[in-house]
């Protein structure tokens, strides 16, 4: 691969010589620039805004949130137990890759389900017993009997 070679081409300057060139000495040719004072006025009156909007901040979250204070809380509880979860499924699944402790987990529940079953559901008195005792913790819950809400 070869490179061309190309001589600098000549520049006619008598052109640029007719042009006539800026007379300093002469006050109306000169460019003016505009007073100092107008950006500075400029500047405070940005600055200004600036500051008067920093300072009505405040005040309009504070109308926001009273106006929209139920749904705000709503979704703040919403995303809170949405991050909880999250954790509490990432905790079980480190915890389920740990060696022999899900099967021993899983033991764990088969057995409380097997005791569970044996104590409150196979005989009609512990039936009973088991349904006194929801309804107590219903009572102490809502601070009322249900069969009083029903009558």
């Amino acid at each position: 691969m070869e490179t061309e070679y190309k001589e600098p081409q000549q520049v006619d300057t008598a052109l640029q010589n007719e042009m006539p060139a800026l007379d300093g000495t002469n006050p109306q040719t000169l460019a003016k620039l505009p007073p100092a004072d107008t950006s500075d006025d400029q500047l405070k009156m940005v600055g200004e805004k600036i500051s008067k909007f920093m300072k009505e901040i405040p005040e309009d979250l504070n109308k926001f949130y009273s106006a929209y204070k139920t749904p705000i809380i709503g979704l703040a509880v919403f995303l809170a137990s949405f991050v909880a979860l999250r954790v509490v499924l990432a905790m079980l699944a480190a915890v389920n890759d740990i060696p022999l402790v899900s099967s021993v987990f899983e033991l764990i529940g088969i057995g409380y389900t097997g005791w569970f079953v044996f104590r409150y559901l196979l005989k009609a008195p512990n039936r009973k017993e088991l349904a006194a005792e929801i309804e107590s913790f219903k009572k102490q819950i809502t601070g009322n009997s249900t069969t009083e809400s029903l009558n």
